[in-house]
């Protein structure tokens, strides 16, 4: 009785307190050539038959990343709600953050990269969760990984 009960303490702790790992799903966009890791229990919407981009949805997250080109009459600060408190991210990517009075983290990351052959080209991702709700690593994660890869 005493090994079974030592037994069921041991697979208690060994299983029980190791720290959760989130899974992520890799996207991988051909058109803009942007790509990010969302979190495996997001679930993606259809993608548009454009090729712009995905939505994703999942336990209160709602995730929208895409791209688009020819756009050089527009500044950056029109893509995202105003209201937001904005900074330079890595030199590259401008975010804006806020959160609502019902505790809603919304976050919004764009950047404009030069394009030769068909003029610049916009990513956006839009992130929308509950605060304190999702775990700040795969937050991080997803928000680091969305990346831009200049298709050659």
């Amino acid at each position: 009785m005493k090994k079974f009960l030592l037994l069921f303490i041991w697979l208690f702790f060994v299983t029980g307190c190791q720290p959760k790992t989130t899974e992520y799903v890799h996207y991988h966009n051909e058109r803009f050539g942007f790509e990010l890791d969302y979190p495996s229990f997001m679930t993606m919407d259809p993608p548009p038959e454009n090729g712009d981009g995905i939505r994703c949805h999942g336990k209160g997250m709602d995730l929208v990343a895409y791209g688009c080109q020819d756009l050089h009459w527009m500044k950056l600060d029109d893509l995202t709600p105003n209201g937001f408190d904005s900074y330079q991210q890595d030199g590259i990517f401008y975010v804006k953050s806020s959160v609502d009075v019902d505790g809603t983290v919304h976050y919004t990351k764009t950047a404009r990269f030069p394009n030769t052959d068909n003029g610049d080209i916009i990513l956006t991702l839009q992130l929308t969760y509950p605060q304190g709700q999702v775990d700040s690593a795969t937050i991080n994660h997803l928000l680091k990984s969305f990346c831009f890869h200049r298709n050659n």
